[in-house]
């Protein structure tokens, strides 16, 4: 038996309500793949629930999960598989950063850093940082999954194409298959 924490990340249902205005690109400045990625997170925005052992956060897609995939997620994924340290960061919706540092073949250590204002009213300044162990399998599985499960939502939408799809999630190939990360 292990004493590793629960990790997983999911989709939640839509909710419908649009707090911001469309993203354009009115002076041409992005790619195809970038406009569309932004707009998929834009159109098709839900919350995504992350649960990191007792924890439990909400983000949405838009602007937060849009901003870790501009931050190339994907890559980040397989530099986790190659034992090697990552953040990853959650600055609009809540103020929370998710360092991950691998430990051994199977498992990972994971600090949840949480700060920012006590509420809108109360300028005082709250921080709390907890510590997880995790498995390294678990949770690379779990956030590979998560990354296809909305590359494969955002081409079947048409708002990426699947060459754009393929070369996005190509660092995620050079991760061995679960068996092997062990």
């Amino acid at each position: 038996m292990n004493n590793y924490s629960n990790f997983t990340i999911h989709l939640e249902e839509p909710n419908g309500e649009k707090y911001a205005d469309a993203p354009d690109d009115s002076l041409g400045e992005l790619s195809h793949f970038e406009l569309g990625l932004k707009l998929f997170c834009f159109e098709c925005d839900r919350p995504v629930s992350i649960e990191i052992g007792e924890e439990k956060v909400k983000v949405f897609l838009d602007p937060d999960i849009c901003m870790m995939l501009e931050d190339e997620l994907p890559k980040k994924i397989s530099e986790l598989s190659q034992g090697h340290p990552i953040k990853i960061e959650f600055v609009e919706s809540v103020c929370l950063t998710l360092e991950l540092q691998p430990l051994t073949n199977d498992k990972i250590s994971f600090n949840f850093k949480e700060f920012g204002y006590l509420s809108p009213n109360q300028f005082t300044l709250k921080s709390r940082n907890k510590h997880f162990e995790l498995n390294k399998t678990q949770v690379i599985a779990e956030l590979k999954g998560f990354v296809e499960q909305l590359m494969e939502m955002a081409q079947n939408g048409g708002y990426i194409t699947p060459e754009e799809k393929q070369e996005f999630l190509m660092p995620l190939r050079e991760i061995a298959p679960a068996s092997a990360i062990c």
